[in-house]
């Protein structure tokens, strides 16, 4: 066990998981260090290694206690989705993206990543089987990796390998940078990262962060850490008022529950149970500048939103191609809370969930469109209220382990653009365990753009363009009207 100079908490950490998987258990007693070995597993020579490097795994194991971190119930739920036994378990909940750029300088994208990476501890953490997180302080510099981008082939080798990526636990870093350079068309930068460590939001603004270095810019960094935040949380969350909203909350789902409609009936190849294969593939559209700017001068008109307009065709749409049912949606939210007034530029995993129902009941369009932003405000009202709570009071009523696999992640509201500091977004895609179909709407360029990524195996190619043309037809429509 010896350790090498210039020693990280990586590398502690390394070491003593191995002598656990060699039955040999370290911890604490007091100041004094003590372990716990099987019989079988015991050997005296790592015993001797142990003593030999005794003070720095005690100051290790103290920093342990310092750094360790409760994870969010969606984290928790992403490690589950993973397990055996579960459904739709093939995956890790993960985000890719392509960007191309002339002549990437792969030293100055590398120590701006470092800088990143040393001012935002989300970028540090590591999940514990044990369903805790560990922060690391000192780790060993990020080295971004590279290769010789000659044709379309090697391309999309290194798209294969990283737009799936699963990363283990109890291993760091949760994420990948890898630069591919060309003599003959503009290098690509991949980025592949667990979400469990960043949502949607953190990325962006990770990405934003990362392209606004990398071109010269100066860039202010909080003092104020995820650490801290998950722990303000919990005494965030027993203040008198927030106690009161999170009654409120749980009474409203409690009823909502009652007779709340199933998942969408899509037309699927084969039972989700009969999957032994899960790949996540992407279709997409792109709205013209002009329907964007229509459909945001009805939704100032009508007094509603224009995140509940295109909501609401989609539930429509789903609701057509489920044979006219009422259906109810799973709806990812910006979950992060102001426990502090440094929170705004922080990094980490704030995702909230929660369900959204379609009912048509003969109802007219804007009708629809008003009931849904009722739910959609009921669902930022109660955003403080733990959505993995809602979905275990929809399987405690029904006992379906199917949950709501079907995905509305809309991100309107926030600024994108498809071309930052020289770098193009040119693909992307996501996957989630329990998850057959996430629906992304973002505003990107001043134009609405709408992604479906779907498991493939599940799914005829043809059966989901057909979802997006009905899709695109109905948007087109109302913004002539």
């Amino acid at each position: 066990m010896e350790f090498k100079e210039n020693i990280t908490d990586l590398d502690i950490f390394n070491k003593i998981k191995k002598l656990e998987q060699q039955g040999v258990q370290l911890y604490l007693d007091g100041s004094k260090l003590k372990y716990r070995a099987l019989k079988k597993y015991f050997d005296k020579n790592i015993l001797h290694e142990v003593r030999n490097q005794k003070d720095i795994i005690i100051q290790y194991l103290d920093t342990i206690k310092k750094n360790t971190v409760e994870l969010s119930s969606l984290q928790l739920a992403y490690m589950t989705g993973q397990s055996e036994g579960q459904i739709l378990n093939g995956v890790n909940a993960h985000y890719y993206i392509e960007y191309e750029k002339e002549d990437i300088d792969i030293e100055r994208l590398q120590n701006v990543i470092n800088l990143l990476i040393s001012n935002n501890d989300a970028l540090r953490l590591v999940l514990l089987s044990s369903g805790k997180g560990l922060i690391l302080k000192n780790i060993p510099k990020y080295v971004v990796k590279s290769y010789i981008y000659e044709n379309k082939e090697d391309r999309l080798n290194i798209r294969r390998e990283f737009s799936h990526k699963k990363y283990s636990f109890e291993t760091w870093p949760m994420f990948s940078f890898i630069v591919g350079k060309s003599i003959k068309v503009k290098d690509v930068l991949h980025i592949s990262f667990d979400c469990s460590i960043l949502d949607a939001w953190s990325a962006s603004n990770m990405i934003d962060k990362l392209f606004k270095l990398y071109d010269g810019k100066t860039i202010e960094f909080s003092k104020y850490t995820y650490k801290s935040y998950m722990e303000d949380l919990e005494r965030y969350k027993k203040k008198d008022v927030n106690k009161r909203t999170l009654n409120k909350a749980n009474e409203y789902w409690k009823q909502q529950v009652e007779f709340i409609p199933k998942v969408p009936s899509l037309k699927m190849k084969k039972k989700i149970e009969e999957l032994n294969t899960t790949t996540f593939t992407r279709q997409e559209h792109m709205f013209s500048a002009d329907i964007t700017v229509a459909l945001e001068k009805l939704a100032k008109e009508q007094k509603v939103t224009l995140s509940s307009i295109i909501m609401t065709v989609y539930m429509k749409v789903l609701s057509y191609f489920s044979g006219g049912e009422n259906i109810t949606i799973n709806a990812t939210l910006f979950g992060k809370l102001p426990v502090n007034e440094e929170v705004g530029n922080l990094l980490g995993e704030f995702t909230n969930i929660g369900l959204i129902q379609y009912k048509d009941e003969n109802k007219s369009f804007l009708e629809s469109i008003k009931e849904i932003q009722k739910q959609i405000f009921k669902l930022l009202e109660f955003r403080i209220y733990d959505g993995v709570n809602i979905i275990k009071k929809v399987y405690d009523k029904n006992h379906d382990s199917t949950g709501f696999p079907v995905v509305v992640t809309c991100m309107i509201g926030e600024i994108y653009k498809s071309k930052q500091s020289g770098f193009l977004e040119t693909y992307s895609l996501s996957q989630t365990p329990q998850v057959i179909v996430d629906h992304h709407i973002r505003i990107i360029d001043e134009r609405i753009k709408i992604s479906f990524d779907y498991i493939e195996e599940l799914f005829e190619e043809n059966y989901i363009k057909k979802i997006i043309q009905k899709y695109v037809e109905i948007i087109e429509n109302i913004s002539k009207a």
